[in-house]
């Protein structure tokens, strides 16, 4: 389970997290919080699905948070977008919007997660939209549309909470498309 291109050190700390012993399971997250690398977030994951203990549960996602590392955004979203894991998908999102990590590339992946998942994802996702800093490239938008577009002709079945969700992220997908609209025009 444990990626040999870390260190024996973050290895440990891993199996020290999935331990039942707390002070074990606190010295495995101080050293993923110190000397953390993105090749850990596969089994950090993995170890997501796995557990039933809610506590470890939030340390996890906590420590998905922290990651200031540009290079576990895609990881990071290989995870989000994977079927594997989409009972723990909220958790996964839960930690995008959290984090300090500029997730922009991915708003037609984070769409598409808002219009296939259940509400919790939905609102999960509009969040980590809003958080985004942009600039978003034209063609991400066009695609966010096209899912829009088609769960809005499909939306019947679905709750008024969650056709409000996507609402407001189709809004947030309107503004931002204006913009690069505009910007084509100063060009």
């Amino acid at each position: 389970m444990v990626d040999k291109k870390i260190s024996k050190t973050l290895q440990k700390a891993i199996v020290d997290l999935g331990s039942a012993d707390p002070k074990k399971m606190d010295a495995g997250i101080k050293t993923i919080s110190d000397k953390g690398h993105p090749g850990i977030i596969k089994d950090l994951v993995e170890m997501l699905m796995k557990t039933q203990d809610m506590g470890l549960q939030k340390k996890i996602v906590a420590l998905l948070s922290d990651i200031q590392d540009e290079d576990a955004i895609g990881i990071i979203m290989s995870h989000a977008t994977d079927e594997k894991y989409r009972e723990i998908r909220t958790e996964i999102l839960n930690s995008i919007w959290n984090s300090k990590l500029d997730y922009s590339l991915y708003i037609a992946d984070f769409v598409f997660m808002a219009v296939e998942g259940d509400l919790m994802q939905s609102v999960e996702c509009l969040t980590a939209i809003e958080n985004m800093l942009g600039p978003f490239e034209e063609h991400h938008l066009l695609e966010a549309q096209l899912y829009l577009k088609d769960y809005h002709s499909n939306r019947i079945k679905e709750s008024d909470q969650k056709n409000e969700i996507i609402s407001d992220i189709a809004t947030f997908i309107k503004d931002q498309n204006e913009g690069v609209d505009a910007d084509l025009l100063l060009e």
